[in-house]
């Protein structure tokens, strides 16, 4: 299961930092942070924060990932899904 979004801010604030924060250290705008964390966005936004957070974005969203870590396509995931 994906983490629950509360439970990402909450892992990123306890290691010191803010999604707002976060995006400014980054050249990302926080609402592409926001969406990583909401709903399924760019990789990109999804590695900022799982870099922070000292882990693999699959850790954080299994749904969105295949067995050896690599990005499912929207496609692929809504397959799973269904």
């Amino acid at each position: 299961m994906d983490w629950h979004s509360e439970d990402v801010k909450a892992a990123i604030r306890k290691r010191g930092s803010t999604l707002t924060a976060l995006a400014k250290a980054n050249g990302i705008s926080v609402q592409a942070l926001s969406r990583a964390i909401f709903e399924r966005s760019s990789a990109r936004a999804e590695i900022i924060i799982a870099e922070f957070l000292g882990v693999h974005p699959m850790k954080i969203w299994p749904s969105r990932y295949d067995a050896s870590g690599a990005r499912l396509t929207r496609l692929e995931i809504e397959q799973v899904a269904a």
